[in-house]
């Protein structure tokens, strides 16, 4: 989980797990899961699974020829994620889970906090197509829940 590493994907990453203004969040509960969306959901958790545990065989295969392409190869994306456990250690909380379909891409999002950065939120998805290949995937910074916020109201003060 290397937040500098670019994606391809980044820009989509963070408009599909921005945050709904309250407006939006006030529309009535959605619809139930389609079963595009009940299947991204079982194996988006199997593969986040052996993701977390460096087991990154069956990912990388799922992977379509795009993604591969971001990643370069299978050793590259072993070494990304093994930086990810030494820097942020295992997950600790999974804050939620969702899944969504948009533009023929059913996608699974899994935002959780890690043992080592507990206060940070990262957004881990991953896009399957109508074919069941991985067409997006990526980890962005969802939220950040520290209190120590640089700019929190001492503006103006002791002056």
């Amino acid at each position: 989980m290397n937040p500098i590493r670019p994606h391809a994907a980044g820009a989509l990453l963070l408009v599909l797990t921005a945050t709904a203004p309250a407006e939006a969040q006030k529309t009535p509960a959605a619809a139930a899961p389609t079963a595009a969306e009940k299947t991204a959901l079982t194996r988006g958790r199997t593969l986040m699974k052996e993701f977390y545990a460096v087991k990154l065989d069956n990912l990388w295969n799922a992977f379509n020829a795009d993604v591969r392409g971001q990643w370069g190869t299978l050793a590259g994306f072993r070494q990304f994620r093994e930086t990810g456990v030494r820097d942020f250690g295992a997950e600790q909380e999974v804050v939620r889970e969702r899944t969504f379909t948009r533009a023929g891409v059913t996608y699974y999002i899994r935002s959780a906090a890690f043992q080592k950065a507990p206060k940070l939120v990262w957004a881990l998805t991953v896009g399957f197509d109508k074919a069941g290949k991985i067409s997006a995937f990526g980890i962005a910074l969802e939220q950040d829940r520290t209190e120590d916020q640089v700019a929190r109201g001492s503006i103006g003060r002791n002056q």
